[in-house]
């Protein structure tokens, strides 16, 4: 009787192993994936979404997410051409488009795509100076997308967006270079203050000369200072020894 027993068991345990061998298991795709059917290791072809049937141990099924995704590059240290550090974090937006490019071109596609995005980085922000590169932090994102796009379609992804989230200086750097943009604003401060006074100064030379060869332009401004009856106190004469003006006071003449 146990040797009855026994048998049964190890005929059942065979008849288990011999349906899970060859009975066909299912698999569902969804929508938003593709899969990729893998018969004994070679590529059988890619499948839509839908229900299929594979033979466990004879078949295999890789599913791949073909939905829009991102991918945050995070904490990147890179050098401007004038060799300031800068910390630059983007964020990247793709589709995997070939999903047989994606698996058979390389080990990890993702992988692959944050790669390049981290040498395009680093090249974009090495052509630039530390000006140039905060003047046109909001172009930067292009310019890498440029750089990425096409060695990203080789692996069967297309990059659609390359975005800066951060974009960071050191703490002493950021401080100093603080300074330095509050130096050359004084700086632009003065030089129109000192534009403003040579143009006054020109102003006023430029009137000295035309009185000087038409003496009646001062009789003529002495008579309109009198009917306007302004208040002010009008220079009338000038003597060139003492570089001193005779003065009129316009509001006490008209009173009188």
């Amino acid at each position: 009787m146990d040797w009855w027993l026994i048998g049964g068991l190890v005929a059942a345990a065979v008849l288990v192993a011999l349906l899970r061998y060859f009975v066909p298991v299912p698999r569902i795709v969804r929508e938003h994936e593709r899969g990729l059917r893998f018969r004994k290791g070679h590529l059988a072809g890619e499948l839509g979404p839908g229900r299929y049937w594979l033979r466990p141990r004879v078949e295999e099924l890789t599913v791949i997410d073909v939905r829009r995704r991102q991918s945050v590059v995070s904490g990147q240290e890179v050098l401007t051409s004038d060799r300031v550090p800068l910390k630059v974090s983007l964020i990247a937006e793709f589709t995997v488009r070939h999903v047989i490019k994606a698996v058979g071109t390389v080990e990890r596609y993702e992988e692959a795509l944050y790669g390049r995005i981290q040498l395009a980085l680093r090249e974009a922000v090495a052509t630039r100076e530390l000006d140039v590169a905060l003047a046109e932090r909001g172009e930067l994102g292009q310019a890498i997308l440029e750089l990425v796009r096409d060695g990203a379609m080789e692996f069967g992804v297309e990059l659609h967006s390359v975005q800066v989230r951060d974009f960071m200086m050191a703490g002493g750097l950021r401080g100093a270079y603080t300074e330095v943009v509050q130096a050359k604003q004084r700086g632009l401060a003065a030089l129109e203050k000192a534009r403003g006074e040579s143009a006054a100064v020109r102003s006023l030379a430029n009137a000295a000369q035309l009185m000087e060869r038409h003496p009646g332009i001062m009789q003529l401004r002495l008579l309109q200072a009198v009917e306007s009856g302004s208040g002010n106190r009008v220079v009338i004469a000038l003597d060139p020894e003492r570089g001193k003006g005779t003065e009129l006071d316009v509001s006490a003449e008209g009173d009188n």
